[in-house]
């Protein structure tokens, strides 16, 4: 892993060490999942993964995602009350982990 995605800024290490991430974890369960994909037939080979959302109000949006409750909203200029992340924000947070 390249060293500046492991070091957290203005800090100097490693989450790991902070006992945030436990990388060597997170690489097992995948190694085990790929493995069990391998061994799975074609049509056992499919995950599914629901979210619903519904306007609550304005721009204010509320949804699930499995078992998780989201908000999503947009700044007042953009007629929102600003009381959420945009959903842009959740895609960008999605991508950066």
């Amino acid at each position: 892993m390249a060293s500046w995605l492991a070091r957290r800024p203005g800090k100097g290490s490693t989450m790991t060490e902070q006992g945030r991430v436990d990388l060597e974890h997170m690489r097992a369960v995948y190694e085990r999942e790929r493995a069990a994909m391998a061994r799975a037939t074609s049509d056992q080979r499919a995950r599914m993964v629901r979210a619903r959302a519904s306007i609550d109000r304005d721009c204010h949006m509320v949804g699930r995602v499995g078992r998780f409750r989201l908000e999503s909203d947009e700044p007042t200029e953009r007629g929102g009350t600003d009381t959420a992340p945009t959903p842009l924000q959740y895609l960008l947070f999605g991508v950066a982990t």
